[in-house]
């Protein structure tokens, strides 16, 4: 009884080491195969950049009243091109649009006027708050170093062609109500939006760490840095205060921000594999 015993746990012993060997040696010759296809193609991916904008500058020119501003938000979105040169250096090239937030902010008491206003001039960032449609085209150089499983960090860095296709003139006419019921014009600025239609370049730098998922594709999570010394928003503003004198000033913007991107990119590393295998 005890010699049958010893035999069937030896058989169970050996068919259970069976059995994690030839796992272990399919992951083996799974990481195998796709060392061999992973990076030696070119990506395509989907691009997603919810960001943090700099705020406006202002700058006061003559009298007791000026605008102020805030931070305010933008997002991007389109297609990144990836030219793999080898695991770890790629060219990106990409297709963007998007949107970037402005604002700005007022605040003047009802009691400052003569005869007052009913209510506060009280214009929060919340309420002015505007944007400007761009289109952008970066071209960016990466570094990576591939880690376990193929997860990778990434720097990114480069530059990036941006247009806006519409340029705009932009008016903007706020007042107040007095105590008498006539309407009290307080705050005027116009001016255009755009880079006299001519393309303007910016700068970018980032970084971040790529998933590699089950499904062979990455995805990927940066911090996005973007540099701009073009002012694509250029306004002049006039405030009148009835029975103080008229204050004037300036605001501009540019697309300066930072932001977090994130990419969905397609390796094609399924296909490829499936042709690797019918050569085998």
């Amino acid at each position: 009884m005890r010699t049958v015993l010893y035999k069937y746990i030896f058989v169970v012993f050996v068919f259970t080491n069976s059995i994690v060997s030839n796992a272990q040696q399919n992951v083996d010759l799974r990481k195998e195969a796709i060392s061999k296809v992973l990076f030696k193609r070119n990506y395509f991916g989907f691009y997603l950049s919810p960001y943090i904008s700099q705020k406006a500058k202002t700058v006061k020119q003559s009298g007791a009243y000026s605008l102020s501003t805030a931070n305010s938000s933008g997002i991007e979105a389109g297609g990144n091109y990836f030219i793999n040169f080898s695991d770890n250096y790629s060219l990106i090239v990409g297709a963007h649009a998007g949107f970037s937030g402005r604002n700005f902010k007022l605040f003047i008491s009802k009691s400052e006027f003569t005869p007052n206003l009913q209510n506060e001039i009280n214009y929060n960032g919340r309420v002015t708050k505007d944007y400007a449609i761009y289109l952008s085209a970066p071209l960016w150089f990466e570094k990576r170093w591939i880690k376990k499983n193929n997860v990778t960090w990434s720097i990114d860095a480069g530059i990036n062609v941006r247009f806006d296709p519409d340029e705009t003139f932009y008016f903007y006419d706020y007042g107040g109500i007095d105590i008498n019921g006539q309407y009290d014009q307080v705050l005027n600025m116009d001016g255009e939006v755009g880079n006299n239609i001519k393309p303007w370049l910016d700068y970018n730098i980032g970084g971040g760490y790529s998933l590699f998922l089950s499904n062979y594709n990455f995805l990927r999570i940066n911090l996005l840095a973007n540099f701009s010394s073009t002012k694509v928003v250029n306004f002049n503003y006039t405030i009148d205060v009835t029975g103080k004198a008229q204050s004037t000033g300036t605001y501009s913007a540019n697309l300066s921000y930072i932001g977090l991107s994130i990419n969905y990119i397609l390796t094609g590393t399924n296909k490829r594999l499936v042709r690797l295998y019918e050569k085998m």
